[in-house]
């Protein structure tokens, strides 16, 4: 006997009434003893899992995972300690030398099928999306895109007709942020020419990115960039943020056609990814925690 809907089966004679389920998620509830389904749960159970994870002898089974075989919880001592996910926490530094040395691409799916497939999406969306760049052609061609928007930038906005044509083209705000950013810009442009690439620090990239309309867009793409960067470090790779190229691929449509990003997504993040060149010898200290308590 199963009792469905269009999100759910459950296996009926396998469900021992243990009430977990109900415990864990509003869209079920007992009534005389007899399991039911929450009148709303068709329209807004988001399927994130977590009756199927909660009940203890698997007998729910979301419609949209039916055909995965699902893995235990590991135990509690298969887990890092704590003191292991602070060694990480503390011993990872942004990177801004590579070897030359080419990622494996099994290395990077390795990381992107865990760390970035099991990163937390709001609603449970899981609409994050990955464009991996390891091309040396491409990535070429994706840094000099840069310079060159970054160049025409800066001569537009030092020339005063120039100018007045940005501040009718964008809002005042964007104006102040370029007049803040220029400086940087053209100390950027400076080392480039000495031959130091600084957008991405000559290395591969993941570029995470998600449709436009969805929601906590930038949380979701930050979160999975989070996991990335630990995973990558557990595995000897290095990787750095790159906040301008990720505002490239948004502000300048040719940087984005480089990679092929779709019209409608947003780039929330960006990361340099590889082989670390520098090795680090001690933990710098941190500025004080700053937190209240009520």
């Amino acid at each position: 006997m199963v009792l469905e809907n269009s999100k759910v089966i459950i296996d009926m004679d396998s469900c021992t009434k243990c009430k977990a389920c109900a415990d864990e998620c509003h869209f079920y509830y007992f009534e005389s003893d007899e399991l039911m389904f929450d009148e709303t749960m068709e329209e807004f159970c988001i399927e994130c899992g977590k009756c199927v994870a909660v009940c203890p002898v698997n007998a729910i089974i979301l419609k949209v995972h039916k055909e995965e075989t699902l893995k235990n919880v590991p135990a509690k001592e298969d887990l890092p300690s704590f003191d292991s996910l602070v060694n990480l926490f503390k011993t990872r530094r942004s990177r801004r030398q590579f070897k030359d040395k080419p990622v494996p691409k099994e290395l990077l799916e390795k990381i992107l099928e865990v760390a970035g497939k099991y990163s937390p999406t709001g609603h449970n969306q899981e609409n994050v999306h990955f464009t991996v760049v390891k091309d040396r052609e491409t990535l070429k061609k994706l840094s000099e895109e840069c310079t060159n928007q970054v160049t025409n930038l800066v001569k537009t906005f030092e020339d005063p007709q120039g100018k007045k044509t940005l501040e009718t083209s964008f809002p005042p705000a964007m104006i102040k942020k370029i007049e803040e950013i220029l400086p940087s810009f053209k100390r950027a442009l400076k080392r480039i020419k000495s031959g130091i690439e600084v957008w991405r620090w000559n290395t591969e990239i993941i570029i995470i990115h998600s449709p436009q309309d969805a929601l906590t867009l930038i949380e979701n793409c930050t979160l999975a960039a989070c996991h990335i960067m630990l995973a990558a470090e557990t595995l000897g790779l290095g990787t750095c943020s790159l906040g301008y190229i990720t505002a490239f691929f948004n502000q300048f449509r040719p940087v984005g056609k480089i990679v092929k990003l779709p019209l409608k997504h947003i780039a929330g993040y960006t990361l340099a990814i590889g082989y670390p060149k520098a090795r680090y010898y001690r933990i710098p200290a941190r500025k004080s925690l700053k937190v209240k308590w009520f």
